[in-house]
């Protein structure tokens, strides 16, 4: 998998959602309505994620869409100058 691609960090952030809360893909196949195959290709990076499965993945997970777009790792944190 191509981790430097927008469906590949997504698919990192969103395996690393889902370890934390101890989440199988199937329960996220089950709350989403996306199929468990659909999802198990875009994680693995045979296909790509499309906006809405980000937004509906998203929205179940009850985080923002720059939370599955983008790795905590990768994120960066902005310091007030104060």
């Amino acid at each position: 998998m191509n981790y430097s691609t927008p469906s590949g960090k997504a698919a990192r952030a969103i395996r690393a959602i889902l370890a934390d809360r101890r989440m199988s893909i199937e329960a996220l196949a089950d709350g989403t309505g996306l199929s468990l195959s659909t999802l198990k290709r875009r994680l693995l990076g045979h296909s790509s994620f499309t906006i809405d499965e980000l937004v509906v993945i998203a929205g179940y997970l009850k985080v923002s869409l720059l939370d599955v777009l983008t790795p905590i790792s990768e994120r960066r944190v902005v310091e007030n100058a104060a």
